[in-house]
C-alpha cells in the first residue's frame, strides 16, 4: 500500500520533524510515521535481537565479570575486580582492595585460572596479575 506522502522524505523522528517545521517557520503537519506498514514478525524478532545483543558471541571480558562471584567466592568478590584482558599475552590484570586481598588471591591463583579457563570463550587467559 503506497502513502499518499510517498514522494515526501519520512523523517525519522519527531525531533527532526519539529526541527524542521521550526527552521521552515510552518506547521509540523501529521506524524508520517503512523503511515507507515506494520513490521513483520520475523523483522521484529530481528531488531529486538539486534537491540538486546542476543545471538552474538560473548567476549572473554564479558564472561569473566558476569561470573566473577562464581570464580573467585563471596568472600573476595567484594574485595577485588577484573580490570583488563590483554589478549596478546594472555594476561588478566585483577584490580584489588589492598595487600591481604592480593595475597589470598596468589594463593588461590591456580583455582581461580582454572574457573576463568572453563568460562566461554575464556581459553585465551594464560595467567593472573594482582595489581
Amino acid at each position: 500500500m503506497e502513502s499518499k506522502h510517498s514522494n515526501y522524505k519520512k523523517l525519522t523522528s519527531f525531533n527532526e520533524r519539529r526541527l524542521l517545521a521550526n527552521f521552515l517557520e510552518l506547521p509540523m503537519g501529521e506524524d508520517l510515521s503512523k503511515h507507515r506498514e506494520p513490521l513483520s514478525m520475523k523483522e521484529l524478532i530481528e531488531k529486538t535481537w539486534a537491540n538486546w545483543g542476543m545471538g552474538q558471541e560473548k567476549t572473554p571480558e564479558q564472561s569473566i565479570s558476569e561470573n566473577w562471584q562464581k570464580i573467585v567466592g563471596k568472600k573476595l568478590f567484594m574485595k577485588c575486580a577484573p580490570e583488563r584482558l590483554q589478549p596478546s599475552s594472555g594476561i588478566l590484570y585483577i584490580k584489588t582492595s589492598g595487600g591481604p586481598v592480593k595475597q589470598e588471591l596468589s594463593f588461590q591463583k591456580k583455582k581461580i585460572l582454572d574457573k576463568i579457563k572453563q568460562l566461554e570463550s575464556c581459553n585465551i587467559v594464560k595467567d593472573l596479575k594482582f595489581t
